[in-house]
């Protein structure tokens, strides 16, 4: 899963997209009030196709909320925080992301991007967000996706087995002996922006104080990721954003659906999570690595959050992975 701002080059510098493939279990929570997080809130420059598989969720973009069922497509804007949950926490859930930057469409001075792309990014021109395949032409964009994600693959290494199945959100390679897949890939975005643009809502450019609020809201959120593991208070993450406390709260509410320390909470867990799969740590070093100075809160807040004890959480991973091993 990924945190905050990725700063992360997707794709390569010369053909800037990645897809990542993403697979999580059932029973594996990070919310409460039946909200179940599979993609944490994050942001990045880049834009954002994903394509939910297997499974239902609801996303969350800017802080609005869209269901979204299995075999559904949603776009995500550039520099938009997004997330995502499920509303049932007992069965799995698999989705791709395709993240491309606006360079793979246009020359930033050519008249693609001067009539179509940078209307998007300013917010004048609006697209579809959840994509289904009873419309036809969103159909299409759907089938263009999918041929794109047909072109990619784990990394093939001799040495190496494929990535654990329920690795977080491992980026797949283009497949070697497609020769011109890079071509079909282009094309295939292209056509798919050109059905977008053509089904896209003109709307008045955001407010100043709007666009500067999220602004402030996503440097806030980074903040909190860089310094989970530090005593927080309000006063110190509002003052990232440059807001009061009670003006920050709200703005922050409104945007990711969670009070900050929800999200401060939430957010230490699933470190808290990675920590438990990915080392042989005692629980009590790992919630004093996580920003919990009582081990005896930490155990009561991620059994809150997760649904059982950091003991068991990790037990069930190992159990998992055996399990899968065996296949």
């Amino acid at each position: 899963m990924d945190y905050g701002f990725e700063n992360n080059t997707h794709g390569t510098r010369f053909f800037p997209i990645g897809l990542h493939k993403t697979v999580v279990p059932p029973n594996y929570s990070l919310g409460e009030n039946a909200k179940y997080s599979i993609l944490y809130s994050h942001w990045h420059p880049e834009f954002e196709l994903f394509y939910l598989s297997r499974g239902d969720c609801v996303f969350v973009i800017g802080g609005e909320e869209y269901p979204m069922r299995s075999g559904d497509v949603i776009f995500v804007p550039a520099n938009t925080l997004h997330s995502a949950y499920r509303t049932q926490n007992n069965s799995e859930s698999v989705f791709y992301a395709a993240v491309f930057s606006r360079q793979l469409l246009g020359d930033p001075v050519d008249i693609i991007s001067e009539k179509y792309i940078l209307p998007v990014i300013s917010g004048e021109l609006k697209f579809c967000s959840v994509l289904k395949r009873q419309v036809r032409w969103q159909a299409e964009v759907i089938d263009l996706l999918i041929e794109i994600m047909s072109l990619y693959d784990y990394a093939p290494y001799d040495s190496d087995p494929l990535p654990d199945r329920y690795s977080r959100h491992p980026e797949l390679f283009l497949k070697t002996e497609e020769y011109g897949a890079e071509i079909t890939v282009k094309a295939d975005l292209l056509r798919i922006w050109k059905l977008m643009v053509n089904h896209a809502e003109r709307v008045q450019r955001i407010s100043s104080a709007d666009r500067t609020n999220r602004e402030r809201i996503r440097a806030a959120v980074d903040f909190i990721h860089r310094h989970y593991a530090e005593p927080l208070t309000l006063e110190r993450i509002a003052s990232e954003a440059y807001m009061s406390r009670e003006y920050f709260s709200r703005v922050f509410k409104a945007e990711t659906h969670q009070t900050p320390f929800e999200y401060l909470t939430r957010y230490r867990i699933s470190r808290a999570m990675e920590l438990l799969e990915q080392s042989e740590l005692s629980v009590t070093e790992i919630a004093g690595k996580c920003g919990f100075a009582q081990s005896g809160y930490f155990n009561v807040k991620f059994s809150d959050i997760a649904g059982c004890t950091p003991t068991a959480y990790r037990k069930g991973v190992k159990a998992r992975k055996a399990e899968s091993d065996e296949k």
